[in-house]
């Protein structure tokens, strides 16, 4: 079953990032992109709406407030993403989890680092590329990174890459 979603996040590029990640799953429309509660109100009055997926970062506390009432004023799936452990999350923090449908903990560690690495390969291309090679360091090794919309599209990409050989 089709399942129509509007994603809110204060950065730009997470919003063209989650909205293409989603988007390209078959059973996934990505109706809109917003960039706070006020836009996401005017959505969700006008479209039928399945589920609202909210990237949260902590540092705003006004971005993430604004959102209560939008939770609790209609009846929509919300689901959260964030960066933060729900282990460690100062208490007040935790009411909007409650309120949530449910929540993602993005991961960390690899993902942190590589996140600035792939952000500042779309700013120079324009758009998010097919493929990004890192060169590697002192402690590192070099790294390709391939992006696809699904698996079918990887190996045709890595088909590609192999016949270049």
């Amino acid at each position: 079953m089709v399942k129509k979603v509007l994603i809110a996040s204060e950065s730009a590029f997470r919003r063209t990032f989650l909205s293409e990640m989603l988007g390209s799953h078959k059973d996934i429309i990505i109706v809109d992109f917003v960039r706070n509660a006020n836009e996401a109100i005017d959505i969700i009055e006008k479209k039928s709406l399945d589920a609202l997926i909210l990237d949260i970062e902590f540092e705003n506390e006004e971005w993430v407030k604004q959102f209560y009432p939008v939770m609790k004023s209609f009846p929509i799936k919300t689901i959260i993403l964030t960066d933060k452990n729900l282990k460690t999350l100062d208490s007040s923090k935790i009411p909007i989890f409650l309120k949530s449908y449910d929540y993602i903990v993005k991961p960390n560690g690899v993902w942190k680092d590589e996140l600035p690495k792939i952000r500042e390969s779309v700013d120079k291309s324009g758009k998010i590329p097919d493929i990004i090679w890192d060169k590697g360091s002192i402690g590192k090794e070099p790294m390709i990174r391939l992006f696809a919309k699904n698996s079918v599209d990887m190996i045709q990409k890595l088909k590609k890459i192999v016949k270049l050989l």
